[in-house]
This record gives structure tokens, sequence and C-alpha cells, in this order.
């Protein structure tokens, strides 16, 4: 049995995030204990005055430098500020990290070298110091916490937008220190632990996958998915990928601890499909279900998934049912898979591996007389693949032990040899590996074998295919065959409705 190539995405493009300054502004003024103004402290009302002025980022470096290093001083002769203090620190706090934003500005500093006064020769993490300046306001007034946030996230947004690019060329060292420091200003956003997920998953520490691609979900509100189309790309994903790492995780386990490990990634399973029945992780998704309920020994769970697809098929695409009937296979429920895969020929006709998944199942059930017609088509579709002659030569070949009329077992005698002969003398074999789509783009990918003792050129047509069997676009791959060789093809085409593909015979 075969199933046609599939990867997960771990990829997303997302666009560059920003701290949400509009939203703190908005709250400032309904907050009079944030309100820095009516401090009766020169001094903090002073360095108040100093920051928001760099927020305009008008100033020269050296000028913006020089108004950070006073500030820090003002704010840091003494210790008590007394009804000034929470004032007194949100400044402070964002004074830092005005001092983090400069350039070539080192993470951690001798506080003298900023501006600080009292203990002025100690080392300063200019974010760790912020952080707890800011969770000091927070903890005394909740309300501050929309401001301290556009703090927070100025330093987090710009390190945050350079950890997926250093993820995407593989720094995966230098992505991860690079988070860890801007979880050191802000922890409440999906996008951190979505980017933590990905660095764990690609070093296969697969709990700590599972962990942070929960926390993503957690985080990745109802209200922000539905402001933001990168939210809530990263809901579902995380969604799927939660589930996923905790499969792979208990994959690590054994007995009673693999099967409770399974229970619980079939749960994170049927969240995800839930949330998400039609999403671009449903295929998957599925199969994944499927995967932990056998691991989980769980049979009577497994048969009713199977049951309750065969029972409303219109809620699942056909290669969800297709893939559905492959682990009915795989369990040995055959009259199972064959529905599933019935199903999944009702909602394309033409999709060569499911097609030749159901073939096998049919041979499998000995439906002989319901396999021919199936391994036809794939004969049609699919030309240059011996596989698919033996297999019309196998459903002859039952067909004739079935019957009793001997003219009949003859013809179906001789149709075995037609077909047996015909996969012996192809000139080519033509294999698939993946069928993927993006939007109304659709990519084919597999390789052309010479099967002569002489070079050969040939051109593959590709036909993109609707659910109805009509060409909707045609791409072609041109090789240069060494004899017995093999070359990979590549081709996309494009157009409304292709579900599926096929190609003429290679001449």
């Amino acid at each position: 049995m075969n199933v046609w190539g599939r990867a997960a995405t771990w990829a997303l493009a997302l666009g560059a995030l920003t701290a949400t300054a509009a939203r703190a502004q908005d709250k400032q003024e309904g907050g009079d204990a944030c309100n820095v103004q009516s401090t009766k402290s020169s001094d903090v009302r002073d360095a108040y005055n100093s920051v928001t002025v760099l927020q305009l980022g008008k100033s020269k470096p050296e000028d913006a430098k020089k108004k950070l290093t006073d500030a820090v001083g003002s704010l840091t002769k003494k210790d008590d500020y007394g009804k000034d203090q929470m004032q007194r620190d949100f400044v402070l706090g964002s004074a830092l990290v005005m001092w983090y934003d400069q350039p070539g500005q080192a993470p951690v500093v001798k506080g003298s070298d900023v501006g600080f006064k009292s203990g002025g020769d100690a080392q300063v993490d200019l974010l760790k110091k912020a952080d707890s300046l800011f969770t000091v306001v927070e903890t005394a007034s909740p309300a501050c916490k929309d401001q301290t946030e556009y703090y927070r996230q100025k330093p987090w947004a710009q390190m945050i937008n350079e950890v997926g690019p250093l993820i995407n060329a593989n720094n995966l060292d230098s992505a991860q220190t690079l988070l860890t420091r801007s979880l050191v200003i802000y922890r409440d956003s999906p996008f951190s632990y979505y980017f933590q997920g990905q660095i764990a998953q690609q070093k296969e520490d697969w709990k700590g996958a599972r962990e942070a691609f929960g926390k993503a979900s957690q985080l990745s509100t109802a209200d922000m998915v539905a402001k933001d189309s990168n939210v809530a790309n990263v809901k579902e994903f995380s969604e799927f990928a939660q589930a996923f790492s905790a499969f792979r995780e208990a994959q690590g386990l054994s007995g009673d601890q693999q099967k409770t490990a399974m229970k619980s990634a079939a749960d994170l399973y049927r969240a995800y499909l839930k949330d998400y029945p039609d999403g671009p992780n449903a295929q998957p998704a599925q199969a994944g279900l499927t995967a932990a309920l056998q691991s989980a020994g769980d049979t009577e769970s497994l048969t009713s998934v199977w049951s309750d697809m065969a029972a409303d098929p219109s809620k699942y695409k056909p290669e969800q049912l297709y893939d559905a009937g492959v682990q009915a296979y795989a369990a040995e429920k055959y009259d199972q898979a064959v529905k599933l895969m019935e199903l999944g020929e009702q909602g394309n006709p033409y999709l060569r591996p499911g097609l030749f998944n159901l073939a096998n199942a049919y041979w499998k059930n000995n439906q002989f007389e319901k396999m021919v017609p199936v391994a036809r088509k794939l004969v049609e579709i699919d030309p240059d693949n011996p596989d698919n002659f033996q297999l019309l030569a196998i459903g002859y070949q039952g067909m004739g032990k079935a019957a009793t009329d001997a003219n009949v077992k003859k013809q179906y005698s001789d149709s075995v040899s037609k077909y047996v002969v015909a996969a012996d003398k192809l000139p080519v074999k033509v294999s698939f590996t993946t069928f993927t789509n993006d939007s109304t783009k659709h990519t084919v990918e597999g390789q052309v074998e010479n099967l002569g003792a002489q070079p050969k050129k040939v051109t593959l047509a590709i036909q993109f295919v609707d659910k109805g069997g009509n060409v909707v676009d045609t791409q072609t791959a041109a090789l240069d065959l060494k004899p017995n060789a093999s070359a990979p093809f590549s081709v996309t085409g494009s157009g409304a409705g292709i579900v599926a593909y096929k190609y003429e015979a290679v001449k």
C-alpha cells in the first residue's frame, strides 16, 4: 500500500511586527495612577519629557545618549521616591528600553555608562532591569500594563522579526539566543512561543515543542485572531503542531506510559479537527489521530472514528477519506478500508494514489470484479507505471480463478498475459512522489526511469484535471535519460478546480 507524499510545513510567513503604540497611548489618559505628568517630582517629570521627545526619533545619536544619561541619572539619585516611586520606576524602565534601542548598544553594560548614580559600577542587563521595574509597576497598578506593554514590545518586536529568518537559515543557536533575550522583556505574544516551538521541533525536542506550541495556541485569543490574520495562522498551526509534537513525544515512551501519552495526543488531534475541520492540516491531523489511537490500543475509538467518517463523508476531503481507508487497511479492517476508499473515490475519482490504494484494498478483500475497473483507470491516467499493469493482471487472475466457464477462464488468462507483457515492454517508468497545491497552483513531482539500454529523450506532459477528468492545464517536462537511469521532474499547473493529474504514455 502506498500513500502520496506529505510533509508538515513548519515555516510561516509573518509580516513585520510592531509595538502597539496607539493602543497603549489610548489607555494612558484613563489611568491617572500611570499619568507621569501628575507627579510632583521634577526629576521624574523632566526624565519623562526627555524619553517622550526621544520617541519621536528626531534626535541625533549623541544627543539621544546625552538625554538618556541625564534621565537615568535624575532617576537614580536615591532609592526611595516616596509617592512618586511607581512613576519613577515606569520612566526609568522606559529610559532603559530606549538605551537598548540605541545603535550598537550592548545589552549588558556598566551602570555608570548609562547614567546610574547609585551602584554605578555594577553590571546592568538593560532589558532585565526594565522588566523588573515594569513588573513592580504592573503589580502595584494593573491598569498601567497597557503603557508598560508599549515599551516591552518595542525591543521585543525588533528581535522577534529577526528570529524567523534565522530559523529558515538553520541558524538555530542564534535564533534561540535572540528569542531568549526577547522573552526577558515581553512574554505575552503567541509569536514568541510559535518560534520557540519551531526551534524545539527542529532539534527533535518534542516535549519542548509541545509545550511551546501549546502556549502559542493559548495566547492566540479569539479577539487577536479576529483582528490579525498572522495570529490566526499561528493559532491554527500551533494547535496542529502541539498534537504532532505530543505524538512524537509519545513515540519515545513505552508500555503504559506510551499508551497514556498517545491518548493525550489523540485528544489534541481531536481538538484541532473540531476547531479546523477544513483546515490546511486536517488531512495529516486525521491520519495522526488514527495513528495515536492505534498506538494507544484504543480499537473501539478507532473503529468509531472510521464509522463516523463513513456515516457523514461530506465533512471530509477525499484525501482524508482515502487516508482513513489506508489506516483501516493497516489495522486489517478491510471492509471499513474499502468503504472509506470508495467514498474517497466518489469525491475525487482521478486521484492516482487513492485509486492505487483502493485497487490494493479490493485485492485484499478478494473483490476482483471491482478491482479491475479501478486498475484499468490507473492504466489510463498513469500509463507508464508497470505496477498498474500488474494490478490489472492480478484482478483478471482473481476473476479467472472464480470463473467456472472454460471460455471465460481463457479470456481472463489471456488478459493476464497481455498486461504482464505490456508491463515488461514499457520503455520508461514514471513514478510520483508529491502532489501539492498552493491556492490555484498545483505541483507534481516525481521521476522518469529509462528502462532501455540506449539514451532516450522524453517529454512528459502532465495534464491537470478537475473532478470530471477535464483538462484544466497542461505542463511539460523535457528530460534527457541515460541508459537504465532516472531523472527527476517537477511541473506546476494553475487553474480553478484542479483536483488531480494524468498524462499520456511517453513515446
